[in-house]
């Protein structure tokens, strides 16, 4: 060691001269990195009308709260009234990361029956959970509420829990006595010449929540 290194050496020993790195010695710089996902501040559905042959979906306007299954044609081999469509409502979140969480309820309406089988017998709602998948495809599962008269939809709850990773879609269609899975519920009816002429109506209130 020569002198001057011996004498910054003992300087340095005093705190007097701060030394200068060397070559060799590490320095550390320590970074927080974070990104904020926004929260969801509300719940959109999209309403599509369903091909009854070819299952081609088509948008429907947004907004759109009037569903009709007509014209109603009769079909001579079933001897029942058949829609050339069925509807199927999907809910996401709006503004941001969460899941929807939905409540059914239904309320018959009009009924040129009377006080029974009307439009809630002949009618059904399917539920079913929808995973985005690569390319676009969604893989579908159905929900253990399976498929149910929307006569019957009383409070009916599909959870957020139930639909983690996708969204809940439910499918509305007319009875049609079909035994493929999802089956037509048992107790369901179909619109046939033994019903009253006339208009069938209800009102489907869903209400949707961001879990």
């Amino acid at each position: 060691m020569n002198k001057k290194t011996a004498l910054m050496t003992a300087l340095a020993v005093l705190g007097l001269v701060v030394l200068a790195p060397v070559a060799g010695d590490a320095t550390q710089f320590n970074f927080t990195v974070s990104a904020t996902v926004p929260a969801a501040t509300g719940v959109s559905v999209t309403v599509s009308s369903v091909n009854s042959s070819t299952n081609a979906f088509t948008t429907m306007p947004a907004g759109t709260t009037a569903l009709s299954f007509d014209p109603m044609t009769f079909n001579p081999t079933l001897g029942i009234y058949l829609p050339n469509h069925y509807f199927a409502l999907d809910f996401g979140a709006t503004g941001g990361a969460g899941t929807p969480d939905l409540t059914l309820t239904y309320t018959e309406g009009t009924n040129p029956n009377g006080t029974s089988n009307g439009l809630g017998t002949k009618t059904t709602a399917t539920f079913a959970k929808e995973v985005l998948g690569t390319g676009g495809s969604t893989t579908e599962t159905l929900l253990p509420q399976g498929k149910m008269r929307l006569i019957d939809l009383s409070s009916t709850h599909i959870a957020a829990s139930e639909v983690t990773g996708g969204w809940p879609r439910v499918y509305l269609g007319v009875w049609t006595g079909s035994t493929t899975a999802p089956a037509d519920p048992s107790n369901g009816k179909p619109f046939s010449n033994a019903d009253a002429a006339g208009t069938y109506t209800g009102s489907l209130v869903i209400t949707a929540v961001v879990a």
